[in-house]
């Protein structure tokens, strides 16, 4: 046997013996977090992990094994995190850790220490999307020992809404959270979403959430109830124009399949929701249009941005309904 021959034998048996030890070490010896639950309590953190074991792959979007839940309690976060963890029948991995769920209350303070122990014990994702629920830690673990398929189900609702969600690295930004609740032996989210500002957490109803996520051009079919009749928009392309006096917000609806032409009552009531929606996120200190930086590009200064002290501009609201 030459030479070559012996350098190729030697590489093909460390290919096989690296591929050996990273299935033995990757993926069945681990428990692959998938999503993360956290909640003050009184006497401390509560931390719920649902994770996948032992057949979950630590690289696959995709893994097999059945989604299962174990909790915790501590003083701190970091203890609470820690026994959690030692219930789950393998090391935690959060290598497909994509979704955070907390509860209404007191979030963001919670959010920023859990992105400190993030970023200190790589316990998580830093890109993980976050949203509320008003489910307590004990339903959650109640639901998914008593009812078969729960965990996976609320997975599935998660990836299903995650383009609603904010990331975690976000959390000291203005935030628009979706609402996780309980339908019969189901999870599903409200129609409301709790805005999260410096000023606090204020309830959106319905419309002027849906709105809220037109105006921001989130991805997917929003629905609308104008004049008692149900508009369905496909997608949406929001523009801004700002002079002297106002700010002149176009919108170009593109309406869903099938849908009909709306009438004039119908478009002048969604111009209104629009124009309320801009204001209410004003008075909670939120510029959900960017007027501030526009203005400053507008005017070619490095001008402040706009605060809750300042007064809201006129907003005049314009919707163009385009077909399918």
């Amino acid at each position: 046997m030459n030479r070559r021959s012996r350098f190729k034998l030697l590489l093909t048996a460390l290919c096989v013996g690296w591929c050996f030890l990273f299935l033995r070490c990757e993926t069945t010896e681990k428990s692959m977090v998938r999503a993360v639950y956290l909640a003050r309590t009184e006497t401390g953190t509560q931390v719920l992990l649902w994770y996948q074991a032992p057949e979950a792959s630590a690289d696959a979007s995709e893994a097999s094994a059945a989604v299962q839940a174990a909790g915790a309690e501590g003083d701190t976060l970091e203890k609470a995190l820690s026994a959690a963890e030692e219930a789950l029948p393998q090391a935690a991995d959060y290598r497909l850790c994509d979704y955070l769920l907390t509860t209404p209350g007191g979030a963001d303070a919670l959010l920023a220490d859990y992105e400190q122990l993030v970023l200190a014990r790589k316990c998580g994702r830093t890109a993980a999307r976050v949203s509320c629920t008003c489910l307590s830690g004990e339903d959650l673990l109640e639901a998914c020992e008593k009812q078969g398929g729960f965990a996976d189900k609320l997975l599935e609702k998660l990836k299903a809404h995650s383009a609603e969600m904010p990331r975690l690295y976000q959390h000291g930004e203005t935030m628009l959270l979706p609402l996780l609740c309980r339908a019969e032996e189901d999870a599903a989210f409200e129609k409301t979403a709790l805005l999260q500002t410096g000023a606090g957490q204020t309830e959106l109803p319905e419309a002027q959430a849906e709105m809220a996520r037109l105006l921001a051009e989130q991805p997917g079919a929003k629905t609308f109830w104008l004049d008692e009749k149900q508009v369905k928009i496909r997608r949406c392309s929001v523009s801004v124009t700002l002079d002297k006096n106002a700010v002149c917000l176009r919108l170009d609806a593109q309406l869903a399949a099938g849908e009909p032409q709306p009438a004039e009552a119908q478009r002048a009531e969604l111009e209104a929701l629009a124009v309320q929606t801009v204001h209410t996120f004003w008075q909670q200190g939120a510029d959900l249009l960017a007027l501030g930086p526009r203005r400053a590009v507008q005017a070619g200064t490095n001008g402040e941005m706009f605060t809750t002290k300042n007064a809201c501009p006129e907003i005049r609201a314009d919707v163009h309904f385009l077909g399918f």
